[in-house]
């Protein structure tokens, strides 16, 4: 299951730097628009910090996973520690002095047990962005816990472990419509806390992506917050069962009367219909189907601009820094694709 909120704030207009032309039709009299197209607010790292902080806290959220602002890790749960948000609040206090009145690029990340699901909440905040991108995006992912590899488990041993839970419609209505409710719980709480912003719910449902033939221009496209495959459970969960997973549960799904309330994605994050469609018509997820395409596709996979992203204002494509537990922060984004599997 994958969810996004998108926070709108007011911001300032950005001008551009004319060029050698422009200045002399400038000084011929000559109107030029500087428009640079992006826009700055007034963010704080703090501000960010504290309110998203609030707001998972009163979901009874208490686990911290990360914070990484401007390629510095400043806190990383290396250790699985349990109730460890304070931590992650006093270890940004201890960077406050450099960090505290303004930022570029800030990433939060938590995770929750609820109802039989593993979530991870992540908040990805920019000062400088497009004037019709969101300020920040919060993306919720989550896994049916009775789902994930156990520690040790062998492959064998976790088919016939899964097996048969693919064939309960129950469980997955049952997670979908937690998820669902977990959702807009975080979305009612965020605008609580951000009366000032616009905070819009976007892509929330249950998904399955089918299995990957190979290939590297998912994990590109998944790199981008705002992208359909974007998911951040992948950074600190991926599973080496995953391959193994999708194939069971579409092939399950595709074998029940009446299959779960669910999407079937190409990695590449395109849909490929619901799955009564898929069960209707096989063909869709045959291993050499051929990718739909995504409309808001990411540019920045051949190095080119995200056209509909959350775009970096210095470079192409969305940049982090530092490592992050299962998942690298690389000048070109998160390493990872999408999680092979029910997401």
């Amino acid at each position: 299951m994958t969810g996004q909120l998108a926070i709108f704030i007011d911001g300032q207009q950005l001008l551009r730097d004319p060029t050698f032309w422009e200045r002399v039709k400038k000084g011929l009299g000559a109107r030029i628009d500087l428009d640079s197209g992006k826009v700055q607010n007034s963010l704080e790292a703090s501000l960010v910090i504290d309110v998203f902080r609030r707001a998972i806290a009163k979901l009874g959220v208490s686990n911290a996973l990360a914070l990484v602002i401007d390629e510095t890790v400043i806190f990383q749960d290396s250790d699985g520690k349990a109730d460890d948000l304070p931590d992650l609040v006093l270890a940004f206090s201890e960077h406050a002095s450099v960090f505290g009145k303004g930022f570029e690029e800030l990433k939060l990340a938590a995770e929750h047990r609820e109802a039989g699901l593993h979530l991870v909440i992540e908040a990805r905040a920019r000062t400088v962005h497009k004037k019709t991108e969101p300020a920040a995006i919060v993306t919720v992912s989550a896994r049916i816990a009775e789902l994930e590899p156990k520690a040790g488990e062998s492959a064998e041993s976790y088919r016939t472990r899964v097996e048969p839970l693919t064939a309960d419609r129950a469980l997955f209505e049952t997670a979908r419509l937690q998820f669902d409710n977990f959702a807009h719980r975080l979305e009612s709480t965020l605008k609580a806390y951000m009366p000032e912003a616009k905070v819009e719910a976007r892509e929330v449902g249950a998904k399955l992506v089918k299995a990957n033939a190979g290939g590297g221009k998912e994990t590109a496209i998944a790199n981008n917050p705002s992208h359909p495959a974007y998911d951040p459970y992948l950074s600190y969960y991926a599973s080496p069962m995953g391959s193994m997973l999708d194939v069971m549960l579409i092939s399950s799904f595709m074998h029940m009367a009446m299959p779960p309330t669910v999407m079937v994605m190409h990695p590449s994050g395109a849909s490929l219909g619901s799955m009564d469609e898929v069960a209707q018509n096989p063909e869709l997820v045959a291993d050499d189907v051929v990718d739909p395409g995504v409309q808001d596709d990411v540019d920045s996979v051949s190095g080119g601009d995200t056209d509909s992203g959350f775009d970096d204002p210095a470079s192409d494509g969305f940049d982090s820094g530092g490592d992050d537990q299962g998942g690298d922060f690389d000048s070109g984004g998160f390493d990872g694709g999408d999680f092979g599997g029910s997401d």
